[in-house]
């Protein structure tokens, strides 16, 4: 467990450190800070977004193994496969930094990101629920809103944060459907809030 924990926090430290390499000034910039952000607010935008979204990828990995007790295949697998996603993570931020709120980039990584989620959420849910390598005294509920934010809360961020990213710079996305998946992400944050207060032991 020891040795998975450190492999996957290099990985994550790479991938957070990789944002970086692609970002470049403009070709004509005239050395003054007003030009070189109205130049490149977008890809500093992005590269935001993905910093805070790798950052609380680890948070929440951190978190989880933290309650995690003994090692099994079914975790080291599904955790491969979610820094696999990670790992795209520059990548994928790197075709924002290129066409911006972009439908087509848009989708590419959100899909990136919700595949995460959902990958880090299922590898919670096997700990938990499949081989109970965790305290099985705890309730149900708070285990169940653990798996949800795990699961979905990156992705509905992500994409909340991406239609303002999107609307923002002038794209088709709906400040709207910025404010509901706002909505959501805090529905699903009460709720664990709720679970963790009514079962505490």
């Amino acid at each position: 467990m020891e040795r998975l924990v450190f492999f996957s926090d290099g990985v994550f430290a790479i991938a957070i450190t990789l944002l970086a390499i692609e970002l470049h000034p403009p070709h004509d910039w005239d050395g003054t800070f007003s030009q070189l952000w109205s130049a490149g607010w977008r890809e500093f935008a992005a590269y935001a977004l993905s910093f805070a979204l790798i950052g609380m990828f680890w948070n929440s990995h951190r978190r989880i193994f933290i309650q995690i007790r003994s090692y099994s295949l079914g975790v080291f697998a599904l955790n491969i496969v979610l820094l696999g996603a990670i790992a795209l993570m520059p990548f994928v931020t790197n075709l924002l930094y290129r066409e911006g709120p972009a439908d087509d980039a848009f989708l590419i990584y959100l899909g990136t990101v919700g595949f995460a989620g959902l990958v880090q959420g299922l590898m919670f849910a096997w700990a938990i629920f499949i081989v109970r390598t965790v305290d099985t005294s705890i309730h149900w509920a708070r285990w169940a809103t653990s798996v949800l934010s795990a699961a979905v809360l990156p992705a509905m961020i992500s994409a909340s944060t991406l239609s303002l990213y999107g609307a923002l710079a002038g794209g088709t996305h709906s400040l709207w459907l910025s404010a509901v998946l706002f909505g959501a992400v805090f529905l699903i944050i009460l709720l664990r809030a709720i679970a963790e207060r009514r079962y505490a032991r």
